[in-house]
């Protein structure tokens, strides 16, 4: 592999000279060159950098000697330039393991306030960043790469596998390692890996794995390669840390706003009291709260929930009936607050939503990451007609953000913005 790194300060690529980069370099896997920007420069003083256009301060790395520079070092048709910014994505070891099935390179280092962007945009096939910080340039930046990038090459590290069970090589964290003394200052190396038992060696480094990224990056286990068992011991884990919670929910048919805003009652739905259920049961919810004041729409609620629960439905369909069993019919939200407190021994805290809602909003990351923070009681509460009054609202402990399509659009249905909701809540 050809790998080209240009740079305003070649000296800082001493590390090049050292250690496995330096032993793949001498036998033939990596052909590693430092370029000096400034020997593409025309004028007498080498100057590569130039003051904003628009105002502002420092400087900003000139086009030309780029442009020069870039042309006269590619080897290959297609080259991958990589530009290091702070603006760029996020390097990974799958970013890595693509580089390295290149035949050419070229690693471009950033500077002073940055690079004009017709460079970027004309040459740069990639912009990476290592991570949200901000160095002096980019060539501590550059020196990550090119590691990264040559200790994956056939016969740079000498012993194959080394690659294979590194972190992030399936998506997790790298277990635990030691070595000799078996016992220093009374700290012991785990029994199991001196027991030559393989499979409980290596199941213990999978689970110790696990708990690293749980622990460390869980961000990771959203892509990680998960296994049936990978899955349960993650439980487990969640288990111990988390205290308990239970959600509610509650659907509103009064006092709801119509389109005037005027405070109405709504009537029922057979499609949000079932669809609703299911959602409800599917993501294991303490119960579903139906309000409705007046008589003969409770009335007609329980006739319906009867149907599947004592009638022919219950026989033709028992997921339904077992769905419904955590329906709730009452005639107003204090009757709900009440029944929870009685029941678990605290009165709930109210979490609201809808598409126009005031004041602070909490995401869906932090409302599910402050109820296993806390434990407890939540009652979600969702309107019907269009929308929670504000008496609800304004009383409320939480209130979640909308739920929003890809260009903004954000008028859902409430059964559908309730399986949604629960999902990213409660889902795995």
């Amino acid at each position: 592999m050809k790998i080209d790194i240009l740079t305003l300060f070649p000296e800082m690529f001493a590390p090049l000279d050292h250690s496995m980069i330096q032993r793949a370099r001498e036998a033939g896997i990596a052909d590693i060159e430092v370029i000096n920007i400034r020997d593409y420069a025309t004028d007498k003083h080498q100057t590569t950098d130039e003051r904003l256009y628009g105002g502002g301060s420092g400087m900003v790395m000139k086009p030309e000697p780029l442009f020069a520079a870039v042309a006269d070092c590619c080897r290959t048709a297609a080259p991958r330039i990589v530009v290091t910014s702070p603006a760029g994505r996020p390097y990974s070891q799958e970013m890595a393991r693509e580089l390295a099935q290149e035949e050419q390179i070229i690693i471009v280092c950033g500077h002073y306030e940055g690079i004009d962007q017709r460079f970027i945009d004309q040459c740069a096939t990639d912009l990476l960043s290592l991570g949200d910080f901000i160095l002096t340039g980019g060539e501590i930046a550059a020196l990550a790469i090119c590691d990264s990038v040559v200790r994956l090459l056939p016969g740079a590290l000498g012993d194959e596998r080394a690659t294979v069970e590194e972190s992030f090589s399936e998506g997790l964290l790298e277990y635990p390692q030691y070595t000799r003394p078996p016992l220093f200052e009374n700290m012991a190396v785990p029994e199991v890996l001196q027991s030559g038992n393989h499979a409980r060696i290596e199941a213990w480094r999978r689970e110790r794995a696990l708990e690293l990224t749980y622990h460390n990056r869980p961000d990771l286990l959203k892509t990680a390669s998960l296994t049936d068992a990978d899955a349960v011991y993650l439980g487990r884990l969640r288990a111990k840390e988390e205290k308990p919670f239970r959600l509610h929910a509650a659907l509103l048919h009064y006092p709801v706003y119509n389109k005037k805003r005027q405070v109405i009652n709504t009537s029922l739905t057979n499609l949000d009291l079932h669809d609703i259920a299911r959602a409800a049961r599917t993501y294991a919810l303490a119960g579903y709260y139906l309000i409705q004041p007046i008589e003969n729409q409770r009335n007609l609620m329980a006739a319906l929930i009867a149907h599947w629960q004592s009638g022919f439905g219950a026989v033709y369909n028992p997921d339904r009936e077992e769905a419904l069993s955590l329906v709730h019919i009452l005639p107003g939200l204090k009757d709900a607050i009440d029944d929870i407190a009685h029941t678990y021994g605290a009165p709930p805290r109210i979490i609201v939503t809808g598409a126009n809602l005031k004041g602070q909003i909490i995401s869906y990351e932090a409302m599910r990451r402050q109820m296993k923070i806390d434990g407890g009681d939540y009652l979600l509460i969702f309107g019907t007609g269009y929308g929670l009054t504000e008496e609800i609202t304004d009383n409320a402990d939480f209130r979640l953000s909308p739920i929003y399509g890809r260009d903004g659009y954000n008028h859902l249905s409430v059964r559908c913005a309730a399986a949604i909701i629960f999902d990213r809540l409660l889902g795995e």
